[in-house]
């Protein structure tokens, strides 16, 4: 079996929801809600909050999480990439503890709705295919890369996004290869493909697939949450 280590990283900042990861919903922090989709999951062995802030930290405590550092400031900006921040986690998880999980799942806060089995069934794939680097969940797309183009600003000339398939913006959309957007609620990665590669994906990359979507970057969004998971009690 493999040690399989979930991150949820909430850092204190939001600019489209104040303090949207800590937000009530339902009389909940949204924070707990991923907090509890980790400990429910049995193939998960252990669960942490990266977050720079000692009240995110306080409140990932109290509902069962683990915060064994405080996430350094350079690591906690609106330009901060993902890389860094498990970089900063395995780091210090290693040369701390020597702690080395052999899976990681990336749970983002910013989803208070997901299903445990869907969890469950990537950590499954990833031990059975251990050639696969990563895998992530995606999406079918609503808008096709096939029909997009880009635009010179200064002569207005447009030039097709794809060019793998001959004059494809002029194709039914029938005709053209089904396409997906990573939704980012779930993320499982090998450890090594972060410490070792530089990388959040590495260079094999599976996909699963989910329909609902349920990711709070605005009130419209938290509203509409906020209604599913009523509906859902």
């Amino acid at each position: 079996m493999s040690e399989v280590l979930a991150v949820i990283p909430a850092r204190s900042g939001s600019k489209s929801v104040v303090d949207k990861n800590i937000r009530l919903i339902n009389g909940k922090p949204m924070l707990a809600y991923s907090i509890e989709h980790a400990l429910q999951t049995s193939l998960i062995d252990r669960v942490i909050v990266s977050t720079d802030s000692e009240k995110y930290a306080s409140i990932a405590r109290e509902y069962g999480a683990e915060v064994p550092f405080i996430r350094p400031a350079e690591y906690a900006t609106d330009t901060s990439l993902d890389l860094d921040v498990f970089m900063h986690a395995l780091s210090f998880l290693k040369e701390k503890e020597g702690y080395i999980p052999d899976l990681v799942v990336q749970l983002r806060p910013t989803y208070p709705i997901r299903r445990i089995q869907d969890i469950e069934n990537m950590i499954r794939y990833m031990e059975v295919h251990p050639d696969v680097d990563s895998m992530r969940c995606v999406a079918p797309a609503k808008e096709i890369p096939y029909k997009m183009w880009h635009m010179d600003e200064d002569t207005g000339m447009l030039s097709p996004l794809m060019t793998d398939i001959p004059e494809c913006y002029n194709m039914p959309r029938q005709q053209l290869p089904n396409v997906y957007y990573q939704n980012a609620c779930i993320d499982v990665f090998r450890s090594e493909v972060v410490t070792k590669k530089h990388s959040m994906t590495g260079d094999t990359i599976a996909g699963y697939k989910m329909e609902d979507n349920f990711d709070i970057d605005t009130e419209e969004e938290f509203l509409r949450a906020k209604e599913y998971l009523l509906q859902e009690e």
